[in-house]
């Protein structure tokens, strides 16, 4: 048996490396609103408050204003529609499966002419993952439980409810999709 002590972790990073940013959002603004209001200099501003000028620089003209990392391969409005799509699939008693919502971005961009965006094929799962990340607080995964057989039987009913419900947040979300 070892006795030994563990061993350390080394530092990832070199003695002299870039430092990334550590201030908060709320002080890089109240920093830009002085610096633009002429309170005080940029260089001040960087002093005061450890941010660097050129990133108050940056903010005051408005330059560098998208989002850090990798754009995502779906506007932001047809995920907010996929989100709201998902939501009423699983209010209607139906919730989509993982590989469901892949084959539904897939026949969607299929419909629209866009289907390079995941290279002919439907989306991955490291991009369903990133996806559901994205949305955490609208999205969760949850797995199937047993339910009693008098809860599960299913009148006409509630299925035509379900179809007039569906046909209505098509017509809201103006996503189409052909009959299987």
């Amino acid at each position: 048996m070892d006795t030994s002590k563990p061993k350390s972790r080394k530092s990832r990073r070199r003695l002299g490396a870039r430092q990334y940013k550590n201030y908060s959002n709320e002080m890089l603004k109240i920093a830009v609103d002085l610096v633009r209001k002429k309170q005080i200099s940029a260089r001040e501003a960087a002093r005061q408050f450890a941010i660097p000028k050129q990133t108050i620089l940056n903010k005051v003209n408005k330059s560098h204003t998208k989002s850090v990392g990798c754009p995502t391969r779906l506007s932001d409005d047809e995920e907010a529609k996929f989100i709201k799509v998902l939501i009423a699939a699983g209010e209607f008693g139906c919730p989509l499966s993982k590989l469901d919502l892949r084959l539904v971005v897939f026949e969607y961009l299929k419909k629209n002419g866009r289907e390079d965006v995941f290279n002919g094929g439907p989306p991955g799962k490291a991009w369903l993952d990133n996806f559901l990340s994205r949305h955490s607080l609208d999205l969760s995964v949850r797995s199937t439980q047993n339910i009693k057989k008098n809860r599960a039987e299913k009148g006409v009913d509630e299925f035509m409810e379900y179809f007039r419900n569906l046909e209505e947040t098509e017509r809201c979300c103006s996503i189409k999709y052909t009959q299987f």
